[in-house]
């Protein structure tokens, strides 16, 4: 019996093995290094290509820069030849394939130039291929307060800290992005918790693509608060919340160091509509005040996302089939049950007469649909109002405030009675 335990372990330990090989697959990159010999110039060319196609990860490894430069020392060079991959006992150089030199010269005294192509192991994802997609990194949330009232009192670090989280997790549910999941230098992290400013767009642009992004998104939370201002009715305390936020971000081309886009999102929903998410997730805020934050958090983070990823992928209609079966482009981490979305009809562009920049003008609504269904890949709706032939072609939809709905009762309301000053006859 344990004979054939060991057997199955074995085969299921080649079986893995197996799968991790297949998982890989060959890439092709070029790339320029340069160094005071033309070995270290072919050297630090290698390693940039293998940034290129690994990620940053290969920096951050000190044994794969030294026997990069091993390797290319111990090969007699030759322009327009490839050179085999490295021997086993170099294990940092396990997904560098080869690489051939296309050219060294030497741009001033002791200073040489190699441009080399290489061909590397990528690492293949397990599940769909989103090669395609930019890469994303969200740097730490800045708080402009040391504490927040969020049904308790809680901590700028510990706001931040959520926040991050599910703004990383909307991002990834949303498929629009590949998110990575990577940390800011320590240096970096502690200007942010010193500095509300934060760091400059440049400064981050530098950074994210040191941390191998295409994109770095910033948020700055202005207000994070539930209620307003306080009232009194006969001497009882009346306790709002309503959520009062307000949160800052920007979206950065790490290339260019081009903002793409700026603004602040401001929280829309009222206190019923809050209320009433409280009340499905089963949570009582006078008794469970440390839970608020579990319906709280990741509701700010999926609206706050999407107005992100609304600039470079906006929702469109996949297929109006029928009044209650419109396909919408996103699902998980962007829509959820009961969003309402308006289309609106197509109007020409017209260019501005001071940068040339071209404008669509938005036309009057033409449809409004509302969420249904929320797969991780698409969402369905049903229409509301409007013609189920405005909704083909592509059409682009956005995503309207919630009506107000009838008070929800979760708490016993206050009397006159109840409050600590009650009337007296």
């Amino acid at each position: 019996m344990k004979r054939a335990i060991n057997f199955v372990l074995v085969l299921f330990v080649m079986a893995a093995a197996s799968m991790a090989v297949a998982k890989t697959k060959e890439v092709t990159a070029q790339a320029t290094g340069f160094g005071d010999t033309p070995e270290t110039a072919v050297a630090n060319a290698l390693v940039e290509a293998a940034r290129q196609s690994l990620g940053v990860s290969v920096l951050l490894d000190p044994n794969f820069r030294t026997e990069s430069y091993q390797w290319v020392e111990s090969e007699k060079m030759v322009s327009g030849s490839w050179t085999s991959k490295p021997e086993a006992q170099a294990p940092s150089l396990a997904n560098v394939v080869g690489y051939k030199v296309i050219s060294t010269k030497e741009v001033k005294d002791k200073l040489w130039q190699a441009n080399i192509e290489a061909r590397l192991l990528q690492n293949a994802s397990i599940g769909p291929d989103k090669s395609n997609l930019p890469t994303l990194v969200v740097a730490p949330v800045r708080t402009d307060e040391a504490s927040y009232d969020v049904g308790e009192t809680v901590s700028s670090g510990k706001l931040a800290k959520h926040m991050h989280r599910e703004l990383v997790t909307s991002f990834i549910q949303g498929g629009r992005f590949r998110v990575l999941d990577r940390q800011y230098p320590k240096a970096t992290q502690a200007e942010l918790n010193i500095a509300a400013s934060g760091l400059s767009p440049f400064e981050h642009a530098k950074l994210g693509q040191q941390l191998g992004a295409d994109l770095v998104m910033t948020a700055d939370v202005e207000k994070f608060q539930l209620g307003r201002e306080t009232q009194k009715f006969y001497g009882a305390q009346l306790n709002s919340m309503e959520p009062f936020i307000r949160i800052n971000y920007q979206l950065i081309d790490t290339a260019t160091r081009e903002i793409i886009t700026a603004g602040t999102w401001v929280d829309q929903q009222s206190q019923n509509n809050f209320r009433a998410r409280l009340r499905e997730a089963d949570i009582e805020p006078a008794r469970e005040k440390d839970r608020v934050g579990e319906v709280l958090y990741p509701y700010v983070a999926r609206q706050l996302s999407g107005e992100v990823v609304d600039v470079l992928y906006p929702l469109r209609v996949l297929s109006a089939v029928s009044s209650n079966a419109i396909y919408i482009t996103q699902g998980e981490g962007r829509l959820e049950k009961g969003d309402l979305m308006s289309a609106r009809e197509p109007q020409p562009e017209i260019n501005d007469p001071d940068s040339g920049v071209a404008i669509r003008l938005q036309g009057p609504i033409a449809a409004t649909v509302r969420v249904t269904d929320v797969t991780p890949s698409y969402a369905v709706a049903e229409l509301v109002t409007g013609n189920l032939k405005s909704l083909s072609g592509n059409a682009v939809l956005h995503v309207e405030a919630k009506p107000s709905e009838a008070p929800v009762g979760i708490e016993r309301p206050l009397t006159p009675g109840s409050s600590d000053a009650p009337i007296k006859w």
